[in-house]
């Protein structure tokens, strides 16, 4: 889409999300205050340990649904190869709504009175009422609904000189960090971009299949240039090729795992002449899968973000952290690190906005001020620059997604980008630079509190925005990462 063509969800929801109808036959969505809540229309998470205690929400969801297990026994019918540890959550149970013609939003708000809310503690402290129901929300790559990321990539010249080899170098010979990226996939551009190629290693994300009893885990397709074959460049393509070659970049010992998760292409509007565009999305129990599949890393850089049914906690991610952090957890110390969102809104985004969660804002070019898209709030922990960020990407000689045909982008495997999820691997890959630099003595999570602190040699400043908080405002640590 140009961006002179968006339709900022402030300005008039109700006739934004009528006019850009989400057009999937498994997606339901609702408006609230300025925020578009998307989630599977057929799917509910359930939390197992508040059912006991419910008659009526036993009752309620054995007329309008069928349990497909927990996630925990969902795991160990997944095809070998996948983790099936025992540390692994049993209390998310994903349920099936057996009624077409009913939605998962409005099941969940319905439901979730009859069980008890309870305040789960975290690592870090409290994450606030937890209800037992929740539809399985969707989640959006960097989720701008109208613009993805923050508008488009801007075709750029490779770095001069020998900047272009330079910029991506192999891993040093001392000790490394294993970094995972859960993001769109990966897309090597042609010619190659050798190093980082070398450097990555690719795997599939999976989607949940909630048709059998269990259900079961079926992997995603990779990333492509067209998905939706309109002849177009998806505007999302490549979004994990430009991350990892941020990591990449800034942590020369970082080795990447590419997770690509992506369950389903949905289109904004039904005529493809009428800024027509493919959005990329999963599901929060799909990411959280993700997650727990590679919970040995020292850090997971998470693309995804999300807002959540009234602003409630994340069903799938509270247990998931918690066991990420608890005693029995595979790698301690693991940092997860996930975008603020990109809707310049206060309302917390999700996975960023979880206490154990290290979530990132982006601040303007020039780092000094939050970047006008972001949104903001004390869910976070930190900001670093997310505008004007240069890093690999695709080679592609045509129109770009919702654009018209006419206007030709030339891609030579490099980019120009704006968002959130720019910023929040500057910061994975510091940490990954700081753990590998001590030979994995640092935790990861004390590598970023080193971070934040100011005791690196990287510049810390405190950024309070009065746009969005005006009243009094909220402070956050400005990374300046470049």
């Amino acid at each position: 889409m140009s961006p002179n063509t968006t339709f900022p969800l402030h300005e008039s929801p109700q006739n934004v999300v009528t006019e850009r109808v989400l057009k999937h036959p498994r997606v339901t969505f609702d408006v609230q205050q300025d925020v578009l809540i998307m989630a599977i229309r057929d799917e509910l998470l359930v939390l197992k340990s508040r059912r006991p205690d419910s008659s009526r929400l036993n009752a309620e969801l054995s007329k309008i649904a069928r349990n497909v297990g927990s996630l925990l026994e969902i795991v160990r019918h997944a095809p070998t190869g996948r983790r099936s540890d025992a540390w692994m959550p049993d209390d998310v149970e994903i349920w099936r709504l057996t009624d077409p013609n009913a939605n998962s939003i409005d099941e969940a708000r319905r439901l979730r009175t009859l069980a008890q809310q309870e305040c789960v503690k975290t690592h870090t402290g409290p994450s606030g009422l937890v209800p037992a129901v929740s539809p399985n929300h969707v989640c959006v790559v960097a989720p701008k609904y109208d613009s993805c990321p923050s508008g488009p990539p801007i075709p750029t010249p490779p770095p001069p000189g020998a900047g272009a080899e330079t910029f991506v170098e192999l891993p040093l010979e001392e000790a490394t960090a294993n970094v995972v990226v859960i993001d769109s996939g990966y897309i090597e551009s042609d010619p190659p971009h050798v190093t980082l190629d070398q450097r990555v290693t690719v795997v599939p994300g999976q989607w949940l299949d909630t048709t059998t009893t269990p259900g079961v885990w079926r992997d995603d397709d990779p990333d492509v240039l067209d998905a939706d074959h309109d002849g177009q460049l998806d505007q999302v393509a490549g979004h994990g090729t430009f991350i990892s070659g941020i990591v990449a970049h800034r942590c020369r010992q970082a080795q990447i795992t590419v997770v690509g998760q992506r369950d389903a292409i949905m289109p904004l509007t039904a005529d493809p002449n009428q800024d027509d565009q493919a959005r990329l999305f999963s599901s929060e129990i799909a990411v959280a899968h993700s997650l727990l599949q590679n919970a040995t890393a020292d850090v997971v850089s998470c693309g995804f973000a999300f807002p959540t049914l009234d602003d409630y906690p994340s069903i799938a991610f509270d247990p998931v952290m918690a066991l990420l952090t608890g005693p029995d957890a595979p790698r301690r110390g693991i940092a997860v690190v996930a975008p603020a969102g990109n809707e310049g809104l206060t309302h917390p985004y999700w996975p960023a906005a979880h206490p154990d969660v290290i979530g990132v804002g982006a601040t303007n070019r020039r780092g000094r001020a939050r970047a006008h898209f972001s949104n903001w709030g004390s869910w976070l922990n930190c900001c670093a620059r997310g505008e004007d960020v240069f890093s690999t990407y695709i080679t592609w000689d045509g129109p770009l997604d919702g654009e018209p045909p006419s206007d030709i982008d030339n891609f030579v495997g490099w980019a120009i980008w704006n968002g959130t999820s720019f910023a929040a691997p500057k910061v994975s890959a510091e940490i990954a630079r700081l753990v590998a630099g001590s030979s994995g003595t640092l935790l990861p999570v004390d590598a970023f509190q080193l971070l934040v602190s100011g005791h690196t040699n990287v510049p810390v400043t405190p950024l309070t925005d009065m746009g969005l908080h005006p009243f009094p405002g909220v402070t956050l640590p400005n990374l300046h990462l470049g």
